[in-house]
């Protein structure tokens, strides 16, 4: 019987410490352009959340980051959203020994964060699949799908900007979604549309779409404060002209008033 209870506590620690481990938690230090700052991130299946502090005790400056894995690199936005979408920083990074290694965009400027302890911060891992802000009370990024409806804002290192929304209909509980992404200066003119109604969306609000002129599929997952596009199958190429795309990270425009 003692044998038993042995193996049983054995396994359930076991899994409770898998469970814990899906999501790995970082404090870095260093500079970005210059500039004297430190992050406090949450990291889980390819996606960053969390945010960036000017170094200094008063951390009056706070910017949001959100970043995805791509190709063993994160693309990595930095921003505020107190009076709309600002875009402070694009960084293309990788985690390498702990440290935050990578370039910022576009000027490619080095960046090396050293990953640290941060005696006066709380703990960022409070609860379970959340990053907790070390130094705000009571802010917190779910790292799960959360918001769903609204205006969702792109933009990259080249200033290409686009759009996301989806608006949810009372009378039937179906979604009408719209993806709009300009040309940026390079791509003449090929901007990426997309418009589709009538889609149910399952309760996590994650979902795949697939253009039904050209075949090509996409997925949409959404975290606390944007969401992630992902080409799935098929080239994006007939449907949008040459270089368009509509992956990457859009952030949430927050709600007026």
């Amino acid at each position: 019987m003692k044998a038993k209870c042995f193996i049983l506590l054995f396994v359930t620690t076991l899994s409770l410490q898998l469970f814990a481990g899906d999501m790995e938690y970082y404090f870095w230090k260093g500079k970005i352009n210059g500039s004297d700052v430190k992050l406090a991130c949450a990291v889980k299946d390819g996606v960053m959340t969390g945010e960036m502090f000017e170094d200094n005790v008063e951390y009056e400056a706070i910017y949001n980051v959100a970043g995805y894995e791509t190709d063993g690199m994160y693309d990595i936005r930095i921003y505020n959203d107190n009076d709309g979408v600002n875009f402070m920083y694009f960084m293309r990074c990788e985690i390498k020994g702990g440290d935050l290694i990578g370039i910022t965009q576009p000027d490619g400027n080095k960046v090396k964060m050293k990953k640290f302890k941060d005696k006066y911060a709380r703990p960022i891992n409070r609860e379970p699949g959340m990053y907790s802000s070390p130094y705000i009370e009571g802010k917190n990024f779910r790292m799960e799908g959360w918001d769903r409806g609204g205006r969702y804002l792109y933009e990259n290192p080249m200033h290409v900007k686009g759009e996301l929304t989806l608006w949810g209909s009372m009378n039937d509980d179906s979604y009408t979604l719209s993806i709009r992404r300009d040309s940026g200066p390079y791509n003449g003119g090929n901007d990426a549309l997309v418009d589709a109604s009538g889609l149910f969306l399952p309760d996590n609000g994650n979902f795949e779409y697939t253009i039904p002129y050209c075949g090509y599929t996409f997925s949409v997952k959404f975290y606390d404060h944007f969401l992630v596009i992902r080409s799935l199958f098929g080239p994006p190429s007939g449907c949008f002209g040459s270089g368009a795309a509509i992956t990457g990270i859009y952030i949430l425009e927050p709600a007026k008033g």
